[in-house]
């Protein structure tokens, strides 16, 4: 518990102090705030993976709900402290004589798609681990993050047409649109993946 405590601290200085320090204003970005936002993926994934590494064939469904539930506000309140931390530092070295924060629409519509995307993560580990060990549920998690990460790093390799649209739909009324728009897709997808959750075990091999 120490040693997972004192790696917390280090990705909440990380990630909440340094990064927005060295950032500064830039760090104010829309696209910065939902990157930012999307950071409880990367909590949710590994821990929904060891939730469920364990099968349990008579477990009910009210066992793995509170599973899901409880990885999900680990992951998000995790993000959202370490927003508010990054927040607290911008103001702190940047001051202006004013609170300085992104647009309301712009916070609310990423954290509405960091929490609904999380859920999806989470009853999607729920799902795969009534048929794959712990251990392919992790390596499918990891792989659908790291083709993420490959489509981002190689984003400046698209083609002009592509790049041009990219950028169109990077402004900050546009972000904000495809926020609401994906929570709103995700909380769809988190509905369906919920219903096979509450399916009984036996039922689906």
């Amino acid at each position: 518990m120490s040693r997972q405590a004192l790696v917390l601290l280090l990705i909440v200085v990380a990630f909440g102090i340094l990064v927005p320090w060295y950032k500064g204003f830039t760090f104010l970005d829309p696209r910065m705030i939902v990157a930012y936002a999307c950071l409880a993926l990367l909590f949710v994934a590994p821990a929904s993976a060891e939730a469920f590494a364990t099968r349990e064939e008579s477990a009910p469904a009210a066992s793995a709900l509170h599973k899901i539930f409880r990885v999900v506000a680990y992951g998000w309140c995790m993000t959202l402290l370490i927003i508010v931390s990054a927040f607290v530092t911008i103001n702190l070295t940047k001051w202006q004589g004013s609170i300085l924060t992104p647009p309301a629409e712009v916070c609310a519509a990423a954290l509405l798609f960091s929490l609904t995307a999380s859920v999806v993560v989470a009853a999607f580990s729920a799902v795969l681990a009534r048929h794959l060990s712990a251990g392919l549920v992790k390596m499918v998690l990891r792989l659908s993050f790291l083709l993420v990460l490959l489509a981002f790093a190689f984003s400046s390799r698209m083609p002009d047409a592509w790049q041009i649209f990219l950028s169109d739909h990077t402004t900050r009324r546009a972000i904000t649109r495809l926020a609401w728009q994906g929570a709103a897709a995700c909380a769809v997808i988190a509905g369906l993946l919920m219903i096979l959750v509450l399916r009984n075990p036996k039922s689906v091999r």
